[in-house]
């Protein structure tokens, strides 16, 4: 059964630091990063979705393609527009060059989904994984507030007991070695995914 939550991918990004093709269109193993994200959230979510600069180079994809509402080029602009479009009260955000995504943490993350709360999202050692959590329609506004202020970083809208925060200890069995929150930037992160793929069986 698949949840009432919109999968939203996030690939609004400049691509400054992977010049070239789009990161999404990379390949890791024998699918794009974006096959094995679409796959995933396809398997787990009613609806789809992905938030882009160009849309017309996404044309093709079973999925709804929005742009910025607010345009400004930032991963927070693109989660306000997932938010605004989505079809159903949550949604579970992720990066477009995220190439190990997990079903399974991303099924436990949504499973925490309880009304009262506006974020549910895990807290790795490295701090909080904000690309890899799910986010209430009650956002709209914080987010819409930040974005006029030009405070970009997604954790500045949360509001104290509002935010479901996920312990690390909850996902390490899921996924030993949080591969999930793995993301492509650089050539080397590129040339990393690619021996990490090879690694990882099927």
């Amino acid at each position: 059964m698949k949840f009432d939550v919109t999968g939203v991918i996030l690939a609004g990004g400049k691509n400054s630091r992977l010049p070239g093709e789009k990161k999404t269109f990379r390949k890791i193993g024998d699918k794009t990063i974006l096959d094995h994200i679409y796959t995933v959230f396809s398997s787990l979510f009613k609806e789809v979705m992905i938030v882009v600069n160009d849309p017309e180079a996404f044309a093709g994809w079973d999925m709804t393609i929005v742009t910025d509402i607010i345009p400004s080029k930032c991963a927070l602009a693109g989660l306000h527009a997932g938010l605004f479009y989505a079809s159903y009260p949550y949604v579970y955000a992720t990066a477009c060059d995220t190439p190990f995504l997990r079903p399974s943490v991303v099924e436990h993350i949504v499973g925490k989904i309880e009304k009262g709360y506006d974020v549910i999202v895990p807290r790795t050692d490295d701090g909080l994984e904000t690309l890899s959590a799910a986010y209430s329609k009650e956002c709209i506004p914080l987010i819409e507030e930040n974005l006029k202020k030009d405070r970009y970083m997604i954790k500045k809208f949360f509001r104290p007991g509002r935010v479901k925060e996920i312990p690390i200890t909850e996902l390490r069995p899921l996924d030993p070695e949080l591969q999930f929150i793995f993301n492509v930037n650089t050539p080397e992160d590129l040339e990393r995914a690619r021996i990490m793929a090879g690694k990882n069986p099927e």
